[in-house]
């Protein structure tokens, strides 16, 4: 079976390797960068309140509704199994929300963090200092200080740090620092550079920027040359935490063999000989041309309206480009948006509809095609922003889609048997 996946996000990603990892044959493709590379390395499902309470009581439009709970319970279980032999491991469970601190001392929740993130619950153990990175664009320690007291941390003070070999054209990022870390000679030269800064500090709360591809054993040293715990706090994007899970997503996009298309456009093509009932695969328009790739499924996992799986026109109307799959909107433009940026955005709530196997509707609520599947920030019913849910439908709904794909060819061959 050929499953092709539309997006490199998480979704994408984690549906490419659940069904090759069920014996599918996937190709990947994506037309640009996915959208790990803003995430906070996190797992939020519901933010307000308990994930495992309040998912009950959803609208039956809202994705988390139509999977639902246990198939959320499978994607999430299945999703840490990928990472924890690499090392990014998540603490935290359904029941309840952790409460991370950010890169302006704010407080967020989120039901999964991995180890090593500045959680509420591990820093009033016991006092903490900051440490201030010199040279550090988006990273304000003073703030983080001045805010994480306010809501009664013990803040020891501030701890000038500074860098080694540092970048001199420009201001570094966290991800220029995260690189450098993963050397490990440069790594230890810093370590002793720091120490007699550290001296009698055994709690450091840090930017998140302790290695790209080795955090455990960057974290390992921490310890083990200045007896020091360190805690990070995800900064602005590109996102350290974010990219560190890409990076071992795609690690196994290689080893799984999965064909991974960059940079390409992709647009829908229907079986003709259907009758409109299947789609074909995708158009794929390269630098080399335009080529033409046959799928026994298609998942989109292309995302929203700010990432491209969903187009607003000039003339007020909003389409889904691969598969013109019809989207319900307001025509009025005016009501697309909130007063205020905090409150819940009605753009955010539009995307595709889908019955419970995650196939597209039309807007009779009838399933469009036998074969194709949707996932993630494509979906409508959820804003994903405002509920605090958006890496947990992501993993969901790529689960319960590529339940949906690969359990087609059975499905099809006992109805060929019982008609026969």
């Amino acid at each position: 079976m050929h499953i092709a996946v539309v997006g490199a996000g998480l979704s994408g990603l984690f549906a490419s390797i659940l069904a090759a990892r069920r014996g599918a044959h996937v190709t990947l493709v994506a037309e640009g960068h996915g959208g790990l590379i803003l995430s906070h390395g996190g797992i939020e499902i519901w933010a307000s309140s308990s994930p495992s309470r309040a998912l009950p009581r959803l609208r039956p439009t809202n994705p988390y509704k139509l999977v639902g709970l246990p198939a959320l319970r499978a994607a999430l279980d299945e999703f840490r199994s990928l990472l924890d032999p690499h090392g990014y491991i998540f603490t935290g469970s359904l029941s309840g929300n952790l409460t991370v601190l950010t890169a302006t001392g704010e407080f967020r929740k989120m039901c999964f963090a991995p180890n090593g993130a500045a959680t509420v619950d591990q820093l009033r153990e016991k006092p903490f200092s900051v440490g201030a990175i010199a040279g550090l664009r988006d990273y304000y320690p003073t703030l983080i200080a001045h805010r994480a007291s306010a809501h009664g941390l013990n803040i020891q003070g501030l701890v000038e740090l500074p860098m080694i070999d540092r970048p001199t054209q420009r201001e570094i990022y966290a991800l220029d620092v995260a690189r450098l870390f993963d050397r490990e000679t440069w790594r230890h030269e810093l370590l002793r550079t720091w120490k007699p800064k550290l001296s009698g500090v055994t709690r450091l709360l840090l930017p998140a920027c302790l290695g790209l591809n080795y955090p455990i054993q960057v974290r390992e040293d921490f310890f083990q040359e200045l007896g020091c715990l360190a805690f990070e706090v995800p900064l602005f994007p590109p996102s350290v935490p974010g990219l560190r899970i890409e990076q071992i997503l795609k690690a196994l996009i290689l080893e799984l063999e999965i064909t991974y298309v960059e940079g390409c456009h992709a647009s829908g093509r229907i079986d003709g000989s259907s009758r409109g009932k299947r789609v074909a695969g995708l158009a794929l328009m390269t630098s080399g041309g335009m080529r033409q790739l046959d799928a026994d499924a298609v998942i989109l996992a292309s995302g929203g309206v700010l990432h491209g799986g969903i187009e607003t026109l000039q003339d007020h109307s909003i389409r889904e480009p691969i598969f013109q799959l019809p989207i319900a909107h307001p025509e009025d433009r005016s009501l697309w948006t909130s007063e205020s940026p905090f409150d819940q955005q009605p753009y955010s709530q539009v995307g595709v509809r889908v019955n419970e196997d995650m196939r597209p509707l039309d807007s009779r609520g009838r399933v469009m095609f036998e074969n194709l599947f949707a996932a993630g920030g494509i979906l409508s019913g959820s804003d994903r922003t405002h509920e605090g849910s958006r890496q947990g439908i992501d993993l969901a709904t790529a689960y319960r889609a590529v339940e949906a794909a690969t359990e087609m060819p059975l499905a099809a061959a006992e109805t060929k048997r019982s008609r026969g």
